[in-house]
Order: C-alpha cells, then sequence, then structure tokens
C-alpha cells in the first residue's frame, strides 16, 4: 500500500501504481477500518476519550504507519456514529484513504464527501502542522467546521473558520488552530498580505530571505485539503488573486470614459469593429481607426495617445456586446458585482481591470470607480505548491484527470456509490430556437408538478432563471428563484426543494454544495427531475446540476433541453450558427432530430479546450515571470517596485 500522508507530487512511487490496484489495497484497508470499529462500539465513552488522547500524543511523536491510520479512521468513524448517529460507510472509509494518499476522490453528489473529510482532516491535524480546508465559499467553510468540531474535540483537536473582514490578529488565532477551513481566496490573500509586510518590513531590499524574520499572519503550509476540487483547481484557476491599491480616476480620465462609451453606440460592427465571441474580445478595423481619428474629439481625449484612445474604444464595445446585467453581474447598491459564471454566486470584491470595470459601470448608468493597480498577485498554481501535501475530494474530475495530474501532480480515484444510482438520464431534446424550447420546458414542468415530484431546473443566468419562473406562473404554476440575488436565502430553498410539487428555478449555485432531501411521496412519485435549460461550457458542470438527482439510491431523472438559440453555440462563429439554423427551418415543428446535439457538445468541448489552454498559459506566464524576477533576489509576488 502506498505511504500515506506523502503527496504524489513528492514520489514517483505512489502515482506509478495503477488505480485499480491501489483501489483494492484501499478496500482491503477501509474494511480492516470497519471491522475495528464495529469493535469500539462496545467501549465506554470515557475510555474511547481516551483512546483519542492517545492517538494525539502518539502522532506528535512518531511516524504514520497503515497501523495508525486504521486506528485513527475506526476512531473517526465510530466517534460520528455518537456525534451524529451516521457511520461511514466502506466507500467513504476508501474516499478518505485516497486523500490520505495524496489523491482527488472523485464521490458522487450526495454520497457525503463532508462526512468522508472528517478521517482525513483528523489523520492530517493531527501531525500538529496545521491542516487547511479550501472550500468553494464561505458558507460552506462555516457549515464544514461546525460540522468537524464535536469529532475533532474527541482528539482535543481545535477548529476555526476565516471570514471576511477579520483583524489581523483574529485570522492569524484561525492559522493557530489544527484545522482553518476557508474558501481559497482567505487563504490566498493572507498569504499576499505576509507577502507584502515581509517586502515593507525591509524596505525597499525586497529580499526573499528575510520575510521569514517578520510576523506573519499564517503559519506554514503543511497540508491542504481542497473539497470541490475541480472548481478551485480548475474553475478558479483563471482568476489570479490580487491585492489591489487604489489609483483615483482623475478628470481626464473620466472624460475617456464617458466619450468611449458614447462613441461605441455610433460604431458599425463588421465595418468599424470585429466581434470575437470565442475570446470575448473586440478588434477596431482600419476603417474604424481611421474614423475615430477624424471624430471631433474633447481636448482631455485628443491629448491622449492614440493606443489608449483606441483600447479604451474596444472595451467600451466588449462592454457592451459580451457583458450584461443579470448574467455577467448584478448592480447591488450602486455597484457592479461580478458573477461568478462556473457557480453563479456573486465574487465579492472583484474587479475587471484595464479599465474594463469603468466602461461596464458606466454602461450600467452608474459612476465610474477608481481604477486599481496591483500591489500583489498570486494564481492559485503557484500559491498551492507552497503545501507540502495536498488532496482534494469532488463530483465531477474524471473528465479533467489529464491535467488535474499534469499541473498539480494529482490523480483522481473515482469512488463506487454507496447503493447503486438510479439516476434516468434522459436523451437531450433539441429545438430551433428559445421560444420553443422554452415552452417544451414549461409543459414538461406541469407534468411533473401533476405527478406529485419536484423538479428542479438549472439556468445558464439570472435572467434565464427569471423568464423561466415567469413563464410558469403565466401557467398558474409557483415557483421558488435560487440565484446570486437570494443567496441569502438559500438554505431555506434548498431545503424545501424536495416536496411535492416544487419547481425550484436556480443558476449553476444549486450545484455545489446542497443537498436537497426528498420527501418521501416525491421518492414514491419517481424523485427529483432536473431539467438543464442550457448545456453549460463544461460538461463537470452539467454533471454536477444532474447529480442534485438519485443521489444515496434515492430515485431521480435529469433531461437536456437546447436550442439553436442557446449561447453555448457562439463559439462555432456566427456564420455557421446561421447555416444550422437555415437547414432547421425544414423543422416546422420547432424541435429537432436528436442528433443535432452533437453541434452542441462539439461546442462545449472547443469551450473545455479553450479554458484548458488558458489555465496552461496563465501558468506559463506565471512561471515566466517568476523564473525572471526570483534571481535578481526580489519577490514574484509582490509588484510594486523600488523607488530608488
Amino acid at each position: 500500500m502506498p505511504n500515506p500522508l506523502i503527496n504524489v507530487s513528492q514520489t514517483r512511487s505512489p502515482s506509478m501504481l495503477p488505480e485499480a490496484w491501489c483501489r483494492w489495497q484501499w478496500g482491503r484497508s477501509a474494511e480492516r477500518i470497519v471491522d475495528e470499529s464495529g469493535r469500539l462500539q462496545s467501549i465506554s465513552t470515557l475510555d474511547l476519550q481516551k483512546l483519542a488522547r492517545q492517538c494525539r500524543s502518539r502522532a506528535r511523536l512518531a511516524p504514520f504507519d497503515e497501523r495508525t491510520m486504521v486506528e485513527v479512521c475506526a476512531l473517526v468513524r465510530e466517534i460520528a456514529g455518537r456525534e451524529y448517529g451516521i457511520r461511514h460507510f466502506p466507500v467513504q472509509v476508501q474516499g478518505a484513504l485516497a486523500m490520505l494518499n495524496g489523491w482527488i476522490a472523485e464521490m458522487r453528489t450526495g454520497e457525503g464527501k463532508t462526512l468522508t473529510s472528517l478521517m482525513t482532516v483528523t489523520l492530517l491535524s493531527l501531525r500538529g502542522q496545521g491542516c487547511h480546508v479550501f472550500t468553494a465559499n464561505d458558507y460552506l467553510a462555516a457549515r464544514d467546521c461546525e460540522f468537524a468540531k464535536p469529532v475533532l474535540g474527541w482528539f482535543g483537536l481545535t477548529a476555526t473558520v476565516l471570514v471576511a473582514d477579520q483583524l489581523e490578529g483574529d485570522r492569524q488565532k484561525c492559522y493557530q488552530a489544527d484545522v482553518t477551513y476557508g474558501s481559497e481566496k482567505e487563504f490566498g490573500f493572507d498569504f499576499l498580505r505576509d507577502r507584502i509586510n515581509g517586502v515593507s518590513a525591509v524596505g525597499n531590499a525586497h529580499r526573499l530571505s528575510e520575510h521569514k524574520s517578520t510576523s506573519t499572519i499564517q503559519n506554514g503550509h503543511a497540508y491542504a485539503v481542497i473539497d470541490e476540487a475541480d472548481s478551485i483547481l480548475l474553475d478558479q484557476a483563471c482568476t489570479p488573486l490580487i491585492i489591489s491599491c487604489p489609483q483615483p480616476a482623475t478628470e481626464e480620465d473620466l472624460t475617456l470614459f464617458h466619450w468611449s462609451e458614447q462613441i461605441a453606440g455610433v460604431l458599425c460592427a463588421t465595418t468599424d469593429y470585429l466581434l470575437d465571441p470565442q475570446i470575448q474580445s473586440v478588434r477596431l478595423t482600419q476603417r474604424g481607426v481611421r474614423r475615430l481619428r477624424l471624430t471631433p474629439k474633447p481636448m482631455a481625449v485628443a491629448q491622449r495617445p492614440g493606443e489608449i484612445l483606441f483600447s479604451q474604444i474596444e472595451r467600451a464595445l466588449a462592454a457592451r456586446h459580451f457583458f450584461h446585467e443579470n448574467r455577467e453581474y448584478l448592480v447591488i447598491d450602486g455597484c457592479v458585482e461580478i458573477i461568478d459564471q462556473g457557480t453563479g454566486r456573486i465574487l465579492p470584491g472583484r474587479k475587471w481591470r484595464d479599465g474594463l470595470q469603468q466602461a461596464i459601470e458606466i454602461r450600467a448608468g452608474l459612476k465610474p470607480s477608481d481604477s486599481t493597480g496591483s500591489a500583489a498577485r498570486v494564481t492559485l498554481q503557484a500559491y498551492l505548491k507552497n503545501y507540502g501535501f495536498l488532496c482534494g475530494m469532488t463530483g465531477t474530475a474524471s473528465e479533467a484527470r489529464a491535467e488535474l495530474r499534469r499541473t498539480y501532480g494529482l490523480r483522481v480515484m473515482s469512488i463506487a456509490t454507496h447503493r447503486p444510482c438510479q439516476l434516468l438520464q434522459f436523451p437531450a431534446r433539441v429545438f430551433t430556437d428559445a421560444e420553443h424550447k422554452w415552452a417544451a420546458i414549461t409543459a414538461e414542468l406541469a407534468k411533473i408538478v401533476e405527478s406529485g415530484r419536484a423538479a428542479l431546473v438549472g439556468t445558464s443566468s439570472i435572467l434565464s432563471s427569471e423568464y423561466c419562473a415567469e413563464r410558469l406562473r403565466t401557467l398558474g404554476i409557483d415557483a421558488q428563484i435560487l440565484h446570486a440575488k437570494h443567496h441569502r436565502d438559500e438554505a431555506e430553498i434548498v431545503r424545501q426543494a424536495g416536496e411535492p410539487g416544487r419547481i425550484t428555478v436556480a443558476t449553476n449555485m444549486a450545484g455545489r454544495g446542497t443537498d436537497i432531501k426528498l420527501d418521501a411521496n416525491v421518492r414514491d412519485a419517481g424523485g427529483l427531475h432536473v431539467v438543464l435549460s442550457e448545456m453549460n461550457r463544461s460538461t463537470r458542470i452539467d454533471r454536477q446540476l444532474a447529480g442534485r438527482a438519485a443521489r444515496q439510491g434515492d430515485p431521480g431523472s435529469s433531461q437536456a433541453f437546447v436550442s439553436l438559440d442557446d449561447e453555448l453555440l457562439t463559439i462555432l462563429g456566427a456564420a455557421r450558427v446561421h447555416r444550422l439554423k437555415e437547414r432547421a427551418r425544414r423543422f416546422t415543428k420547432g424541435e429537432l432530430p436528436g442528433q443535432w446535439i452533437k453541434y452542441f457538445e462539439r461546442a462545449q468541448r472547443l469551450f473545455e479546450q479553450r479554458a484548458e489552454k488558458e489555465r496552461r498559459q496563465l501558468q506559463h506566464r506565471e512561471r515566466r515571470r517568476s523564473d525572471t524576477i526570483t534571481p535578481l533576489g526580489l519577490d514574484p509576488f509582490v509588484e510594486f517596485t523600488s523607488d530608488g
């Protein structure tokens, strides 16, 4: 069996073992743990507490071996049974063992990843070096921390959670706990604050060797456990964590922003500028550049270099064509808040850079905010390399197993379900246009309500969610809406989503970290039905959403509805989409044959390839930048430079 607590990125031997062999070995160990846990059921609470404290003492003095691992995991299983009334299933134990050996455990939605992680987190934190648990958002961090505390307390271990707006002293105390829960942005920004403080402490020297002498918030990077690993390691990887320094806009800047928005409204597509939906960019044509040169300008604009002027015009055009309210962003209290396209959640504090933020704000009728420069930045790939041991869990990782292994040295182990999966995956239905698609979706949902089942409708944007709910209301069907505007009510909406006749219309924020429990009558009627109103840009997101149904052996079903008007097809190019629509005109009933789904699958693959390419390019740029800066004795994560 591979040596536990040795990351696969640090040694070749575990990673060379075939997955089938590891599965067999960990299956045997899981059986031993379950048997050992069964013997502990007859032990009194006081004796069980003594055993747990003894495990902690031994773990601090000697390295882990398989015997210790079996003992600790068995204790965690029995303690969980006494605290929560639930004990780990053998497949959950296998998932914990996979993580303890430095793998990503792929466990289907609803298989109890939070309970599974207790074994991993407990064993890692017993070393006394601190264990950081990354979660997809602050809500899940707080929830998982509270869930873990009772079990960790038996071993004398402490757990805390990082929250936004904590004082530096409080954050330091969080890291002094045995287990620290938080979102990736909380860990990453604390890392950057330490780098900035380290540079500030040594003045203009910027010497990396002196960072350790300064007071830091974080106290090391020994162990990291990543929940929703594919979301954090892949979907969030293209957005570097940046600590900004404000750069107040001058009157000249404001004049340029407003003038650019005004001119963007009179320029003509295809003649003055070209759109590239694949990378969401705009490029002025020679005719457009010539037209701009001849256009009368305010003095403050005319004095600007041509490159700056043309670039801001292109950003204003991009804001018009590619960034829409209630889709890419929300306006809350007079501020533009970015929506994460992967999760549908708000990204508080995030801003677009290089003038795009101001172009979007003016487009939304708001006062443009100050520009921001970068004081420090780090990518997740670079930050996570600081950890000596890395592992994770998620419901969807097999599609990206090659990239995860290449980028992070992490292999994926697919864990079997505890009970046979009863999910019925119906063939996707393809329609000529959005109107026919939504008519079919509402008709399907009406049948679901009549049958006494519950349904979850996945949408790509806030606008789509509200449009779907409005159509249902015209049929006399009430629907609950769950998206970034209603995030405070998420727990209550999800709690009710499994009731008979309940229709929940949600963005992708309902795809991760939620647990829809079915009413007994819904289970008898066929379970939860998941409707995908569009295919997402990643098959992993589609699979996450479909996985809301048929959890833990419950019945359930899923079906996708797509149309030639869907945003997904834009990556194929306007000309090809137009040809497809022309071919589809002969289908007068509005529904196309099933084989048309191949065009959507092709578009999905193109988006996935583009996203992977962007992550690879980002990694290459960061590596090249680090290789350039580090030999000079400078900190590659801190971007301001010496004044002298």
